[in-house]
Protein backbone atom coordinates (compact mmCIF):
# COMPACT_ATOMS: atom_id res chain seq x y z
CA UNK A 1 0.00 0.00 0.00
CA UNK A 2 2.38 2.32 0.62
CA UNK A 3 4.10 1.39 -2.50
CA UNK A 4 1.13 2.50 -4.22
CA UNK A 5 0.92 5.88 -2.64
CA UNK A 6 4.74 6.50 -3.43
CA UNK A 7 4.66 5.75 -6.56
CA UNK A 8 1.34 8.31 -6.90
CA UNK A 9 3.41 10.90 -5.45
CA UNK A 10 5.85 10.29 -7.96
CA UNK A 11 3.42 10.26 -11.03
CA UNK A 12 1.91 13.34 -9.68
CA UNK A 13 5.27 15.40 -9.47
CA UNK A 14 6.20 14.01 -13.31
CA UNK A 15 2.60 15.51 -14.28
CA UNK A 16 3.21 18.55 -12.33
CA UNK A 17 6.62 19.27 -13.86
CA UNK A 18 5.85 18.44 -17.39
CA UNK A 19 2.94 21.02 -17.23
CA UNK A 20 5.71 24.13 -15.85
CA UNK A 21 7.66 23.07 -18.74
CA UNK A 22 5.05 23.32 -21.43
CA UNK A 23 3.78 26.57 -19.47
CA UNK A 24 7.45 27.90 -19.19
CA UNK A 25 8.36 27.17 -23.12
CA UNK A 26 4.74 29.00 -24.25
CA UNK A 27 5.70 31.90 -22.60
CA UNK A 28 9.50 31.73 -23.57
CA UNK A 29 8.11 31.24 -26.88
CA UNK A 30 5.95 33.71 -27.31
CA UNK A 31 7.60 35.79 -25.45
CA UNK A 32 10.67 35.99 -27.66
CA UNK A 33 9.23 35.37 -30.78
CA UNK A 34 5.83 36.94 -30.48
CA UNK A 35 6.54 40.50 -31.18
CA UNK A 36 9.29 39.64 -34.37
CA UNK A 37 5.77 37.30 -35.98
CA UNK A 38 3.12 40.22 -35.15
CA UNK A 39 6.17 43.03 -36.82
CA UNK A 40 6.07 41.09 -39.35
CA UNK A 41 2.52 40.83 -39.78
CA UNK A 42 1.96 44.68 -39.29
CA UNK A 43 4.99 45.43 -41.97
CA UNK A 44 3.19 43.04 -44.53
CA UNK A 45 -0.16 44.95 -44.06
CA UNK A 46 1.94 48.16 -44.49
CA UNK A 47 3.44 47.03 -47.38
CA UNK A 48 0.26 45.97 -49.18
CA UNK A 49 -1.52 49.87 -48.28
CA UNK A 50 1.07 51.63 -49.31
CA UNK A 51 1.07 49.95 -52.65
CA UNK A 52 -3.01 50.54 -52.77
CA UNK A 53 -2.12 53.62 -52.71
CA UNK A 54 0.14 54.13 -54.93
CA UNK A 55 -2.00 52.23 -56.83
CA UNK A 56 -4.21 54.92 -56.85
CA UNK A 57 -2.08 57.89 -57.17
CA UNK A 58 -0.92 56.45 -60.44
CA UNK A 59 -2.75 57.90 -63.45
CA UNK A 60 -4.32 55.29 -65.71
CA UNK A 61 -2.01 55.64 -69.03
CA UNK A 62 -4.10 56.23 -71.62
CA UNK A 63 -4.15 58.00 -75.12
CA UNK A 64 -5.75 61.51 -75.20
CA UNK A 65 -9.09 61.66 -76.52
CA UNK A 66 -9.42 58.57 -75.17
CA UNK A 67 -12.38 56.84 -73.03
CA UNK A 68 -11.88 55.06 -69.91
CA UNK A 69 -14.96 54.13 -67.93
CA UNK A 70 -14.07 53.05 -64.76
CA UNK A 71 -15.85 51.19 -62.60
CA UNK A 72 -15.86 50.13 -59.14
CA UNK A 73 -15.65 46.59 -58.24
CA UNK A 74 -19.32 44.94 -58.67
CA UNK A 75 -20.59 42.02 -56.93
CA UNK A 76 -23.24 40.45 -59.90
CA UNK A 77 -25.86 38.15 -57.84
CA UNK A 78 -25.55 34.64 -59.71
CA UNK A 79 -28.11 32.39 -59.46
CA UNK A 80 -27.35 28.67 -58.95
CA UNK A 81 -28.80 26.07 -59.42
CA UNK A 82 -28.53 24.83 -55.62
CA UNK A 83 -29.84 27.81 -54.43
CA UNK A 84 -33.69 26.64 -55.15
CA UNK A 85 -36.19 28.71 -55.88
CA UNK A 86 -37.53 32.03 -55.02
CA UNK A 87 -41.51 31.64 -54.02
CA UNK A 88 -42.75 35.41 -52.97
CA UNK A 89 -46.03 34.82 -50.74
CA UNK A 90 -49.01 36.57 -49.76
CA UNK A 91 -50.70 36.82 -46.93
CA UNK A 92 -54.56 36.14 -47.17
CA UNK A 93 -56.48 37.97 -44.64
Amino acid sequence: MTLFIILNIVTFFDTLFILLLVYYGIKFFFRYFGPRVVEKAADKIYRDMKAQEEARRRPASSSPGKVTVERTDRKDKISRREDGEYVDFEEIK
